[in-house]
């Protein structure tokens, strides 16, 4: 049997933790490992997890000796575990959903039908649609993708990962090779689903089932921003000035990490085609060297990046006039975390 792996990260989730892993237990995949790691919580999540795991040997706490290290730190601890104890297939979980009950099979059926037909050795992901809900579980949406207006779409998934994430972790799951590929996380990365999904679209597969696979909790805690694109916008909800900051500051992120992902293609033995090589060198020399901003637009634009919805794309390239004319985006420091000093799990 291949063995089935679940990350969840917590953070004090004393209010959620509970009924997100009262849902993994009732899946109707039964035989998996459930690893939870904190960090750092004062509430009483970590003792909530211990009750849990006392009474399923499938549940694991990890402990280590750091913490604070943020939503992607927490989630590359996770994963490089889930990697050292030879996980085939990991799937990710955020502390404050609920999984449906078919989650698990449903998205194992997805990713074995793409190993069948694209190659055991090739790193895929699967990700779903979601049903995005209040604090109480009532629902907002029914569907994620209709309202954040979010997918990756196209033969060509990389034209929209370089620019945008449309992934999300908690609704994902993913094959050895790739979190081989993944593995270590670089420091460069904004979020850790982001990476995932550069990787996949660059060397492998990303397919995505349409039905809702999870209750996707928004509330008042959530790391994350708004669901929907038009609430970004609301200035009784959000200030414009510092979401223009955390935008920007995504951006430039996301500019590192490409070049990371550049990086870790040449030191991996991992089948690239040239055309993926080139396109990759393309956007990379775009910010590599200083050159006016309708410059960079018209060569974005040549290559078709970023493949999303136009306003999104308008505030893109926004973002890519705000660039100074001579600033080149260089590669920061590769590891994302020094190595962990690990406890008996």
């Amino acid at each position: 049997m291949p063995k089935i792996m679940i990350a969840l990260a917590t953070y004090q989730g004393a209010a959620f933790v509970r009924s997100q892993i009262a849902s993994i237990r009732r899946q109707s995949l039964e035989d998996w490992t459930l690893l939870v790691r904190d960090d750092g919580s004062t509430d009483a999540t970590v003792e909530i997890v211990r009750e849990m795991a006392a009474r399923d040997r499938r549940i694991h706490l990890l402990q280590d000796e750091r913490m604070h290290c943020g939503s992607a730190g927490n989630f590359a601890v996770l994963l490089q575990r889930a990697y050292d104890l030879g996980a085939d297939y990991v799937f990710l979980a955020d502390q404050d959903d609920v999984w449906l009950a078919d989650k698990l099979r449903r998205q194992m059926d997805l990713l074995r039908h793409n190993e069948i037909a694209g190659g055991r050795r090739t790193p895929h992901l699967v990700y779903s649609d979601l049903v995005v809900v209040d604090r109480q579980l009532r629902t907002v949406h029914p569907s994620f993708f209709s309202h954040s207006r979010l997918r990756h779409g196209g033969p060509q998934p990389l034209r929209t990962f370089l620019g945008r994430s449309v992934v999300l972790g908690c609704a994902s799951a993913l094959n050895r090779p790739l979190l081989e590929l993944a593995l270590p996380l670089p420091a460069s990365v904004p979020w850790h689903d982001w990476w995932i999904a550069l990787c996949a679209a660059a060397v492998g597969g990303i397919s995505c089932l349409p039905q809702p696979m999870l209750w996707y909790r928004r509330h008042g805690a959530n790391s994350s921003g708004p669901a929907g694109f038009w609430a970004g916008f609301n200035p009784w909800r959000y200030d414009w000035g510092k979401r223009w900051a955390s935008g920007y500051d995504l951006f430039r992120q996301s500019l590192t990490q490409a070049m990371a992902l550049r990086s870790r293609l040449q030191e991996r033995p991992v089948t690239v085609s040239e055309e993926t090589q080139a396109y990759l060198e393309r956007f990379c020399a775009v910010f590599e060297h200083p050159q006016p901003a309708w410059r960079r637009i018209g060569q974005l634009l040549g290559m078709g990046i970023p493949a999303i919805d136009v306003p999104r794309r308008l505030l893109y390239y926004l973002c890519v006039s705000a660039l100074p004319r001579q600033e080149r985006i260089a590669l920061p420091p590769p590891a994302l975390a020094e190595p962990v000093a690990r406890k008996a799990a």
